[in-house]
C-alpha cells in the first residue's frame, strides 16, 4: 500500500521519529490505528454511517495483521479520518 504524504505531514513523521518518540514509521501508524481505534470504541456504538466505520475497522484490521506499509500518511491525517466519520 502506497499512500502519499503532504510536506508538511512528512515534516511531522520526520520530527516524531527524530524526537524518539517512535523507533519506526509503522510503530508510529501503529499507535495512530490503535488511537484511532480506541476514540472509534468510545465515541458509542449509535452511528449514522455503520457501514463507512465497519469499512474503517476492517482497514485498520488489514494493516495491523499484513504489516502493511502505510507510506505517505500522517498519524494526525488518520485521526482527522477518523473523526470525518
Amino acid at each position: 500500500m502506497k499512500i502519499n504524504l503532504t510536506p508538511e505531514q512528512e515534516k511531522i513523521v520526520k520530527e516524531e521519529l527524530e524526537s524518539g518518540h517512535f523507533r519506526t514509521i509503522e510503530e508510529l501508524v501503529g499507535e495512530a490505528l490503535q488511537a484511532l481505534r480506541e476514540k472509534e470504541q468510545s465515541s458509542g456504538a449509535s452511528v449514522p454511517n455503520g457501514a463507512q466505520r465497519q469499512a474503517v475497522r476492517e482497514m485498520l484490521a488489514f494493516v495491523e495483521n499484513n504489516h502493511a506499509r502505510l507510506e505517505g500518511v500522517s498519524v494526525k491525517e488518520l485521526i482527522h479520518e477518523g473523526r470525518r466519520l
